[in-house]
């Protein structure tokens, strides 16, 4: 079997911009900007600045359709402007740029991606994760290839609200426990042991700077702290996706997370990566480690993660049972486990957490 392994080529820091120029103008000269309207406002000027006079044009800047769905992607297919483009430049988040992945991989195009939040590592990984118009989860793809390169601007990030850098911090936690429980008992090849090794990376350094960079966020600070959580944030957390094989991606969190996405209510008032802070407690409660629930939420109090309780989502008991735990014991995540996952055990998994945090208050 041949496999490929992808290291992300990436700029960060405040001034992550200035290197467009450099390390774009060898791919051609028409550039699109797509993403969602709020990061195209906050970044695609700076990118404009940098790239004046360097002989790079922008043509377009379109909006992306507001959701990672493959319908706005066949739409942005047939815009005039995408197809005759050199190559994209897509800002934003995760359903921004995944909507641009899948989107280049089609046309064939460079992509050069510029992440205006720290909430996922999708600027940096082949994976696209798609939904329905609806904003409810409908499946996984994959781009050929990762981004030509990525520009994290850390002051672009620090400006942006604090809380899509929370999110980010829920969601990469996942990483730091996920592959491991979805390999364990595996006879893993070289690629997968690396990824399942440097998995550790994606919940150490968060723990450590998580709260102090959250700090600076609200000063709109590009420190070092927000530098460390937004290299686990995206890069480490990109390298253990594009190196392991996708049975090992991702396990119970997301698959807990898959579930709250049935119910509109949860969609539209909590991020994603505050569910899969959530669901990495149910995993590590069903997997018995005690000892990193402790830890976890020690520091989920600190920055204000949700602990123990659906309710926080406001939920009730007959969601939870017919569509929460219900699409949870349904999705791919489970299938490839430490041990085998069912309704029964994930449902188990809830009360046993919030019997065991109940018991340390």
């Amino acid at each position: 079997m041949t496999r490929s392994f992808y290291w992300p080529d990436y700029t960060i820091g405040p001034d992550a911009y200035k290197k467009v120029a450099e390390l774009c103008g060898k791919f051609g000269k028409k550039v699109v900007f797509i993403g969602g309207k709020t990061a195209l406002s906050k970044a695609a000027h700076l990118v404009r600045e940098a790239i004046a006079g360097s002989g790079l044009t922008v043509v377009d800047e379109v909006w992306y359709g507001g959701e990672a769905a493959y319908e706005n992607v066949d739409k942005l297919e047939q815009v005039k402007s995408i197809r005759e483009a050199d190559m994209v430049f897509a800002f934003g988040g995760g359903k921004a740029l995944d909507t641009s992945k899948l989107l280049t991989h089609r046309l064939k195009k460079p992509l050069f991606t510029f992440p205006t939040i720290a909430s996922t590592c999708a600027c940096v990984t082949t994976v696209c994760v798609m939904y329905e118009l609806n904003h409810e989860f409908k499946e996984l793809c994959w781009r050929d290839a990762p981004a030509d390169h990525v520009f994290i601007n850390t002051q672009v990030i620090a400006e942006a609200p604090d809380k899509y850098l929370w999110a980010g911090i829920g969601d990469t936690l996942a990483k730091g426990y996920e592959p491991e429980f979805s390999a364990r008992g595996k006879d893993l090849d070289h690629y997968d042991q690396f990824g399942i090794t440097l998995s550790v990376l994606c919940q150490e350094p968060l723990v450590k700077y998580g709260a102090r960079a959250l700090a600076e966020c609200r000063e709109k600070k590009a420190g070092n702290a927000l530098d460390e959580a937004v290299q686990a944030i995206i890069v480490n957390t990109g390298l253990v996706s594009n190196s392991v094989i996708n049975d090992y991606n991702t396990s119970i969190a997301h698959a807990i997370t898959y579930g709250f996405s049935l119910i509109p209510a949860v969609e539209e008032n909590h991020l994603h990566g505050e569910m899969v802070a959530y669901g990495v407690l149910v995993l590590l409660m069903i997997d018995g480690k005690t000892a990193e629930i402790d830890k976890l939420l020690k520091f989920y109090k600190e920055i204000d993660l949700p602990d123990s309780c659906y309710r926080c989502f406001h939920v009730t008991a007959d969601e939870v049972e017919q569509k929460i735990l219900q699409k949870a014991s349904e999705v791919n995540d489970i299938v490839v486990s430490a041990f085998p996952i069912n309704k029964d055990i994930l449902r188990k998994g809830l009360a046993d957490l919030e019997a065991y945090v109940a018991s340390k208050n």
